[in-house]
């Protein structure tokens, strides 16, 4: 499987899921999630993969950047939009591509790293970064909404997936 065919199966994974939920579930505060809510996990997944799509155009990324869209935590139309969105632009992007990555570990923001890498090592890093969200939903939706299916192997790294088919 390819790197972008793989976030295309990532994206539709989360895109079932959310198509499952009402607004009102989607933007629930719930004691699994330490009062966090399903749509605080996914505007945070697609906020990371819209960080890379605009870095095309400047050839820097900072995941520290994001603008914390909150429509993206209350309205699942809006989310669905945005994978769609996501992972068209996607596939537009040359893998091949350099990126400078900017990092600042430091509490006080005043330490900024630069990393050199590639829009195939980040878009592997979206990949791995939301089926870690994702394994949070999947305990959220197991625990609150037993009704909504979930696809298989939602939330499960494809090297997990790998190993327990052995």
């Amino acid at each position: 499987m390819s790197l972008k065919s793989a976030s295309t199966d990532i994206l539709m994974q989360l895109a079932e899921v959310i198509g499952q939920l009402t607004d009102h579930d989607y933007a629930r505060p719930l004691a699994v999630l330490s009062g966090n809510t399903i749509g605080k996990h996914v505007r945070h997944i697609l906020e990371f993969y819209e960080l890379l799509v605009t870095s095309v155009q400047t050839g820097q990324l900072n995941y520290d950047r994001r603008h914390r869209d909150l429509l993206l935590e209350v309205d699942t139309d809006e989310a669905l939009r945005r994978i769609g969105t996501i992972d068209r632009a996607i596939h537009r992007i040359d893998l091949n591509q350099s990126i400078g990555l900017e990092a600042d570990l430091s509490v006080k923001g005043t330490e900024n790293l630069q990393i050199p890498s590639s829009f195939a090592r980040e878009l592997l890093y979206n990949i791995e970064h939301a089926i870690h969200h994702m394994a949070l939903v999947q305990i959220a939706v197991q625990n609150a909404f037993p009704a909504v299916e979930l696809p298989e192997h939602f939330g499960v790294a494809y090297s997990t997936v790998k190993h327990q088919s052995h």
